[in-house]
């Protein structure tokens, strides 16, 4: 779907209302994909809640209680079914393996010896495509080693996904990387989703200081968007402040998130197909620390 596409925004996300208590060379030529959005600001929320109230003991926000959205799917992992050994997590269901383990890489994971990763069970991938910088200008930059990454996971079978760290602050910006971000995948294509890693950048200033909770969810919709429209999977990942607090999850329903939580098991409430659930790991090939992941084959399609 390569054409000019508009979304209607209609949405205001207030985040009291969720909540009781609480990262020289030529691209190739690709076809790009733009919005055009009317942005209708209102004083009132119009998130759809079931009205009930939910007690959740988060390992990062602590004691909280939410406000439950209407029509976004929960979390049905049974935290029992978790095992685990000196390197990853599993996840089965009815005695059967449900889980692919992986790891993400950017530019600081340095030489990667690939033979030695898939040799310590990595099933996949997740490869930082590049960023926009946090200060004033927002620059967008790439990864200088994505590309070999990719090529290099993919030479030794390891399946592939990719992310995108973003600092938009408007529709544009967030399709504008949906599109740099396709400009430098070119023709490859990516067995797992392409994820929107917007995040709140704490202890320092940052150019998003000040999004709305408004406009953060229409980023991460547009950017979806767009990437869908490439034939990719779109993905928002983020740990639990952002996606019980900035995000309005009724407008991102249709989306695989890819959960940010450092702990024994997830305890977030809504439904997830990725859990970040480390960024110290040790994997064989790859020198220092690595983040780990386990995507959940009960819940994607992608990761079966």
């Amino acid at each position: 779907m390569k054409r000019l596409m508009s979304i209607s925004i209609s949405v205001i996300l207030a985040a009291s209302a969720l909540l009781c208590g609480c990262s020289d060379e030529k691209k190739p030529e690709t076809s790009q994909v733009s919005y055009t959005a009317e942005v209708q600001e209102a004083t009132e929320t119009t998130v759809k809640t079931t009205g009930g109230k939910i007690h959740i003991e988060d390992g990062t926000l602590g004691d909280i209680w939410i406000t439950e959205l209407d029509g976004v799917r929960k979390n049905s992992l049974d935290n029992s079914a978790f095992t685990a050994d000196n390197t990853f997590k599993y996840y089965s269901e009815n005695g059967k393996a449900a889980s692919k383990e992986g790891i993400d890489v950017s530019s600081y994971s340095g030489s990667i010896d690939w033979k030695k990763v898939k040799s310590s069970g990595v099933d996949f991938v997740m490869v930082r495509l590049g960023g926009r910088g946090y200060g004033e200008s927002g620059e967008m930059y790439p990864d200088e080693k994505a590309l070999d990454y990719i090529q290099g996971a993919r030479n030794e079978g390891i399946k592939v996904g990719a992310y995108f760290f973003s600092q938009a602050v408007s529709i544009d910006e967030a399709v504008e990387e949906a599109n740099f971000c396709h400009e430098l995948l070119g023709d490859i294509k990516l067995d797992y989703p392409l994820a929107y890693d917007w995040e709140i950048i704490k202890n320092d200033d940052a150019r998003t200081d000040k999004v709305t909770a408004t406009e953060a969810t229409e980023c991460a919709r547009a950017f979806c968007e767009a990437v869908k429209s490439f034939g990719y999977i779109p993905m928002i990942y983020s740990p639990s402040r952002e996606l019980y607090f900035k995000y309005d999850l009724t407008r991102l329903a249709d989306y695989e998130i890819w959960y940010c939580e450092y702990s024994e098991v997830p305890v977030f409430y809504y439904q997830f197909s990725m859990w970040q659930y480390s960024s110290t790991g040790k994997v064989d090939g790859i020198e220092g620390s690595v983040d780990l992941n386990i995507a959940f084959s009960n819940v994607s399609d992608y990761a079966k």
